[in-house]
This record gives structure tokens, C-alpha cells and sequence, in this order.
């Protein structure tokens, strides 16, 4: 048998020098994007310079820097094509103007179907295929396209744009994940054409065999990867439960159609002579029927992922080479990165690698034979027993290993997902999966779809018992609980191979009996490797300690809106919501999870006034934090009884800051912009105001009281109406502050609010560009950070033109 990698030019080390020159794009500004021109310039240069090493004698007496001339330039290669393709997108999109147009789209993928409609779709700028550009489409037109149509369109083209705020969902990021290079919102439409694939029609005879069926959105996720039509309660179910892995059709699947290929093309070789009978006829079948379901599931990432890798295992079988489970991990992630490279920045890639990654340590550490159940080998137990032991097993691992990836993209784990997922995985493997892959390919045959449709109802309900047990953790607790699992499994590995001498490991039930002893290379690995871990998480959290300001204001990214945080001391007062529509609030996705994520306990909810972009998520603030106390400028509750009226004079001391109130002057039914809450808050020697939407009537009632200030809430998002310049002249602010959506229909802020502040010098800081802003207040003075700056990577930076 070959060795996998023999012979060879160190094939792993290539691909290490990929992956690495890869993970570049995760960091590099768009300035540091140099086209292939550049790096093929350097490549010449280096050739030149070994040639010239070569032909003098030194290289050929230096064998270890023909090595290293010849890695540097396949790094230098790698890198090159990395950044090239990471510039291409980007300067496709960069390049994308706001204006009217008229487009011909081919719809590729409904992304929401049910409260509005939002789609991914392809607009042919030429005749050549690869300037087709990638959309997306807010769908406002009355029409309901389907995937495969062709549509003549009229709306408005936009740049990409997106809200940002600290570790939240970075949309941006996301649109360049899937290749998206502008946004389109759709007016009127009309369909010109139908192109529709074997998989669309498949998908839409499914869709009319399920029209009335319950988990209708949950089986066509399972069969084609479409989850438009997936009921938000139900997702939210596995989401909670950690289950949510079953139904995005990814390794698993793919693994299941392999073997229920396999196991039927055994069963017709039962039927056949002896001699017809070939080792690889049922490989063949497997990846047929693999290649099938990616075919339904439209090739997605994921399942290209998977078919990637059942392929690199079926060319080793057929070789008849070996590759250690390392290898080929790393020399998978090296072609789909070459396949790819924007694949990087897609969180079900990291999901992906990470599970893969803790099983192969799992089972090279803990594999199963070294586990005796009483004193019996599991190999000695029924297939049963073991089959059970083995879920058992394999759960257990990414409970430990897997978790802190988890941590790290949805800031928390359940409690009950071993026993969530010793529940549902054998239900959807051996079940569920074959079920609608049945039902997908007969068309409903013998009614699979209905019995398809009570398996997953059953199961569903079943699993949202478990759904309470989800726990939200913010950053600092995430870093330590990572800290100590690592340290745990450090603590493990040196427990169950701790001496030269191999010893029965016990406990009441098990026993843990290695057959070899654990390489000394390996366990120093594993020590380095774990430390690691433990020390960037520690010293993470001491330096998130450490530089801790006194206090700071937290100017959230929230569209067109306002919602502005005060913290000190992990406790908050909430100035302003931002606002809410039908089935959701900038509350509940921007603000709840940022406090969630920071540990803050949020102590009041001011309200400046009623509009909805001011306090539309208020009800949703209160049912999340009871205890918080409500301040309001007008009669309106907000479903709280207990609150105080925000009136001119009063003023309260919180954590050691001074709030006093300088408008309005009574209490109104309504608030409206004139009566906004308008508050001056100091800790003695730097001071913020907030204005609201406070027109130029309301700042003269209070700017005679004002000192100079150091941050300055621009009122009404930069409207011309407010922010006068009387308070200008007498707020003398350092730091302005406008919170306000790209894409306002107002054009706010304003060129000659824009203008005054230019005059008087402040510096002008925009989320609309920035993304969150944060100002740090202490002794030594105010620092100012964005989530969005210059030196953000490229895909979280600035795109398209900076006019309003």
C-alpha cells in the first residue's frame, strides 16, 4: 500500500501554506488588496533570484533554501491568488453606484417567504456569463417569483451596506460570502421566461405535495436546502436544542446518502453470480446516491464541503493509498479554499472544519475500543449496545470539544443537547432523511411525505421540551468556560496516559484501558496546543479588564434610529430603542443580544419621545429587563405602570454620574420632536448631551444652561431643523455624534448641519459609516473607537460612494 504523500514534494506543508495564505483575507484591510499583476511581479523576482542562486553553485549545495525558496513561492502564489480573488468582489461591489434601473434576473434562491420576500438572484450585465452579477432583492412587488424564472425588474441598485455592531451578525461579511455584490429593491416586476432545473421541479412538485402539512418548511429543508419557508417557532426549537445541525443538509446527509447507497447496491449483489461481484460497485452507488442529494440541495457549501470529501476518501480507496485523518482534513480545506477562498468567511465553513476537527481529536485520544463497559470490552457487546455506546461517544466529544466553537458564533450552548441530539440524530439518520429523500424522488409515493410530516412533528414537539435549557453567556464568561474545557481536556489526557506504564483508568461503571502508549511528541503537542488556548483566553479577559474605561457611551448601530448606552460597571442606562416593525424591533435583534453578549444589566430605559425610531423596541427592552426603571416625556407606559416623567430641573445620580434634565418643561399625552427628553450628563469633568429629536425652537429653551461639551448627540439624526447654531457656539462639542441609516429616504445628516460642525471643529462621527461607536471616558482623557474604521477588513469596510 502507498503512503499517502510519498515521493512527493511535501504535499502537506503546500497545503498548510495555502491555508494559512488563505486566512489572510480574514484580517486585511482593502487597501492592503493587491491585484495579480503585483504578486506575479514578485513571483518573476523571486524566480529570477533562485536562477541566478542556481547558476552561480549555491543553490544546488543548499538543499534546505531550494526548500524554502521553492514554499515562498508557492505562498507567494497562494497569496496572490487569494487576494486577487478577494479584490475582484470587492471592486465589483465598490464599483456599484445608487441609481434606477431595469434588470433581467434569473431568481437562484428564495431567501424569506412568508412576512416579506427576499432573494438571491443573477443580472447578466453582457453577454459573458461570468459578468453576471450576484443580488440581492428585497421583493416588494405583489408577484411571487419562483427559483428558475427569469423577471424583467424596475427598482432602485445600491451599494452593499449594512449595520454593524461589536461581535453581532456582520451581514456584510455575509453578502460577500454568498458572492453578492449589490442590493436591489424591487418595485414592479414582470416574468418573461421559466428556466427551470431537474432539482426546481422536483422542489416545486415537493412544495405542492406539502402544502398543507405542518412542518412543510422543515421537510423542504431537509430535502433541497431551502428554508424560506421554515417557521421561525420551529427553527428557533432546534436552534435552542442544538439540534439545528440536522437540518441544514451538510456532512451528515451527504454521509447517510453515501450509505443508503452502499447498503443497496449490497442488497442487489445478494442477486448476483459470485464472479459479477466488485468491491467498488457499491462505492460507486454511494457516491451516486451522495452525488444525488447534493444535486438536491443545489450544490450549497456545505454539501459541496462534504462531496469534496467523500471524493478525496473514494480516489484514496481506489489508489489504494493512506492518508492519516490529518492529511486529509487539511488537504480538504486546502482545495475547497482554492475552489473557494471566499468560502472563509462563511460561518457554516468554520461550523464545519471545527466539528470535523474535534471528532478526529476526540477519536484519536478517546477512541471507543480503549472504553470497557463492567469490565467488558464493547467489541465483546452486542451491535446494539454498541451502537448505543457509540452515540454515546461521539456526543460526548463535541459536548467537550465542540463547544467553545459554538460559543464563539452563537454565544451559547443547551444544556440539554447531548440528550437532544441522542434523540433526534438516530430519528433523522435512520428515518427522516431516507423518508424525504423517498418521497422527493417518487413524487409521494405510498403517502412518505404525510408519514415524513408525523416523524417530524413528533420529533419537534418532543425536542421543545428541551428548549428552556439554552443559556446565553457573554464574552468574558465564553473566554473563561473555553479556559477551563481546554484545561479539562488537558487534565484528561495526562490522567488516562499519565505514566510510562499503561494502567487501567476506572471509575463505577467504566474502564478506560489504553492498548499503546500515547506518543511523547503528540502529548507535547496537545500540552502546547491546550496552554494556548488558556492563555489568549486569559489574557484576553485581563486585557478587556484592564483597559476598561471609567465609563463609556455606546452609540449602537441601529439604521435610522437612535439607541444609545451609558455603562459603567457592568450596569446600563438605556437612552432611546431605535425602532420596530411587524414581527420584530431593532431591540430585539441589535440591542438584547449586545447586552446579552457584554453581561450588562441594563438599570433605566429613558425615552426621549414616542416616535417609533425612537422607541419602537421599548416593550420588548422592558419584558427583557422588568427591573429596569422607564423615563418618558409623555403619559404613554410602554406596558409599565411604575415610570418617571421627564421634566426640566430634576436630576439623579446613577453610578456616580449626574443626569440632569434641561427639556422638556410638562408632561403631553404624545411626545413628539419639541418635547424630546433632553439630558446633560456629566462625571464631573467631561460632559455628554443628548438631544433627541429636539428641533432648533426646543434648543433654545436650554442652551442658555449648557457648558461646553465634550460628546454631542446630533439631534434628529442630522436634520436641518435641529442642532442650531446657537447650541453650536455654545456646546462647543469635541465629538459629534449622528445616528442615522445610509439609505434614509431624508437625506439626513444634512450638508449644512454638516457644515456648522465643520466650522466649529468637532469631529463628526456617522454610524451610517462607522458601524457602532464607542467613547471610552477617563482620567487620562476620551478615546473613540467604530466598529467600522479604515483598518477593518475588507469585507466590513466602507463600500461603494460615500455620499448620503
Amino acid at each position: 500500500m502507498k503512503k499517502c504523500g510519498e515521493n512527493m514534494l511535501n504535499l502537506d506543508r503546500c497545503a498548510l501554506i495555502c491555508i494559512l495564505m488563505g486566512l489572510s483575507l480574514l484580517f486585511t484591510p482593502s487597501a492592503f488588496l493587491f491585484p495579480w499583476q503585483n504578486w506575479a511581479l514578485l513571483i518573476i523576482g523571486l524566480t529570477l533570484a533562485a536562477l541566478c542562486l542556481y547558476l552561480l553553485g549555491y543553490l544546488q549545495r543548499h538543499y534546505r533554501l531550494q526548500t524554502f525558496l521553492l514554499e515562498l513561492g508557492i505562498a507567494l502564489l497562494a497569496l496572490g491568488y487569494f487576494q486577487s480573488s478577494a479584490l475582484h468582489i470587492y471592486q465589483q461591489a465598490n464599483n456599484v453606484t445608487a441609481h434606477k434601473a431595469t434588470q433581467i434576473l434569473r431568481i437562484e434562491e428564495i431567501l424569506h417567504q412568508q412576512d416579506y420576500q427576499t432573494l438571491m438572484a443573477t443580472a447578466q450585465t453582457d453577454e459573458k456569463a461570468e459578468n453576471q452579477a450576484r443580488i440581492y432583492v428585497n421583493w416588494a412587488a405583489t408577484s411571487q417569483p419562483k427559483v428558475g424564472e427569469i423577471w424583467q425588474v424596475e427598482g432602485k441598485v445600491r451599494p452593499l451596506s449594512a449595520r454593524l455592531n461589536q461581535g453581532g451578525f456582520d451581514r456584510q461579511q455575509w453578502y460577500f460570502a454568498k458572492g453578492i455584490t449589490a442590493v436591489m429593491n424591487v418595485k414592479s416586476a414582470v416574468k418573461i421566461a421559466e428556466d427551470f432545473s431537474w432539482r426546481e421541479r422536483r422542489f416545486y412538485a415537493a412544495l405542492a405535495n406539502t402544502e398543507s402539512l405542518s412542518q412543510q418548511g422543515l421537510l423542504l429543508a431537509l430535502g433541497f436546502g431551502e428554508r424560506a419557508w421554515q417557521n421561525s417557532q420551529t427553527w428557533q426549537v432546534y436552534q435552542k436544542t442544538n439540534t439545528a445541525h440536522l437540518i441544514a443538509i451538510s456532512g451528515l446527509h451527504i454521509g447517510l446518502a453515501m450509505l443508503l447507497g452502499f447498503g443497496l447496491a449490497r442488497l442487489v449483489q445478494i442477486t448476483l453470480p459470485t464472479t459479477w461481484i466488485s468491491p467498488y460497485f457499491p462505492l460507486f452507488c454511494g457516491v451516486a446516491f451522495a452525488l444525488l442529494y447534493a444535486q438536491l440541495a443545489g450544490f450549497a457549501m456545505p454539501t459541496f464541503r462534504a462531496i469534496l470529501a467523500l471524493l478525496g476518501v473514494l480516489l484514496l480507496r481506489l489508489w489504494r493509498g493512506y492518508c492519516t485523518a490529518w492529511q486529509l482534513f487539511a488537504r480538504v480545506i486546502a482545495v475547497l479554499l482554492l475552489c473557494d477562498p471566499l468560502m472563509l468567511l462563511s460561518s457554516s465553513f468554520w461550523l464545519s472544519i471545527g466539528a470535523v476537527a474535534s471528532l478526529i481529536v476526540w477519536y484519536q485520544i478517546f477512541p471507543l475500543r480503549f472504553i470497557q463497559w463492567r469490565g467488558t470490552p464493547l467489541s465483546s457487546m452486542s451491535w446494539k449496545v454498541r451502537w448505543i455506546f457509540s452515540l454515546f461517544h461521539l456526543q460526548c466529544g463535541l459536548l467537550w470539544l465542540f463547544t467553545p466553537i459554538q460559543l464563539a458564533i452563537f454565544a451559547g450552548f443547551s444544556l440539554y443537547g447531548l440528550v437532544a441530539n441522542f434523540i433526534a440524530v438516530p430519528v433523522y439518520s435512520f428515518l427522516l432523511v431516507p423518508l424525504v429523500l423517498f418521497a422527493t424522488l417518487t413524487n409521494n409515493a405510498l403517502f412518505s411525505w404525510n408519514i415524513a410530516n408525523f416523524i417530524a412533528d413528533f420529533i419537534t414537539t418532543l425536542l421543545a421540551n428541551f428548549e428552556q435549557g439554552w443559556i446565553t453567556l457573554n464574552d468574558k464568561t465564553m473566554l473563561i468556560l473555553t479556559a477551563l474545557l481546554a484545561l479539562l481536556f488537558w487534565l484528561s489526557v495526562h490522567w488516562f496516559y499519565g505514566n510510562s506504564r499503561l494502567q487501567k483508568k476506572s471509575t463505577r461503571y467504566f474502564s478506560f484501558i489504553p492498548d499503546c502508549e500515547m506518543n511523547p511528541a503528540l502529548k507535547r503537542r496537545i500540552t502546547m496546543i491546550t496552554m494556548g488556548i488558556i492563555l489568549f483566553c486569559v489574557g484576553r479577559v485581563g486585557v478587556q479588564i484592564m483597559t476598561e474605561p471609567q465609563w463609556r457611551m455606546e452609540n449602537l448601530d441601529v439604521g435610522q434610529g437612535l439607541a444609545v448606552l451609558i455603562v459603567k460597571n457592568g450596569r446600563a442606562v438605556l437612552y432611546d430603542t431605535g425602532t420596530s416593525w411587524r414581527n420584530g424591533s431593532m431591540a430585539q435583534s441589535e440591542i438584547v443580544p449586545y447586552l446579552q453578549r457584554q453581561g450588562i444589566i441594563l438599570d433605566w430605559l429613558i425615552l426621549s419621545h414616542d416616535d417609533n425610531d425612537h422607541s419602537g423596541g421599548a416593550t420588548t427592552i422592558l419584558q427583557q429587563f422588568p427591573q429596569a426603571k422607564l423615563m418618558t416625556a409623555s403619559y404613554k407606559n410602554y406596558g409599565k405602570t411604575d415610570r418617571t416623567f421627564c421634566q426640566a430641573g430634576e436630576q439623579w445620580t446613577w453610578q456616580g454620574l449626574i443626569f440632569s434634565i434641561l427639556s422638556p418643561y410638562g408632561t403631553v399625552e404624545r411626545a413628539d420632536n419639541p418635547h424630546s427628553c433632553v439630558i446633560l450628563l456629566s462625571d464631573g469633568k467631561h460632559h455628554v448631551l443628548f438631544t433627541g429629536d429636539a428641533d432648533t425652537a426646543a434648543e433654545q429653551q436650554f442652551v442658555a444652561q449648557l457648558p461646553s461639551v465634550d460628546v454631542l448627540q446630533i439631534g434628529h439624526h442630522g436634520s436641518k431643523t435641529s442642532t442650531g447654531k446657537a447650541l453650536i457656539d455654545k456646546a462647543k462639542p469635541k465629538i459629534s455624534v449622528i445616528s442615522s441609516g445610509r439609505w434614509n429616504p431624508w437625506g439626513f445628516p444634512h450638508q449644512q448641519v454638516l457644515e456648522r460642525l465643520e466650522k466649529a471643529q468637532s469631529a463628526v462621527k456617522n454610524t451610517a459609516v462607522s458601524g457602532q461607536i464607542s467613547i471610552g471616558f477617563s482620567e487620562t482623557g476620551i478615546n473613540v473607537y467604530s466598529a467600522r474604521s479604515y483598518f477593518s477588513p475588507w469585507f466590513r469596510g466602507f463600500i461603494g460612494e460615500s455620499s448620503k
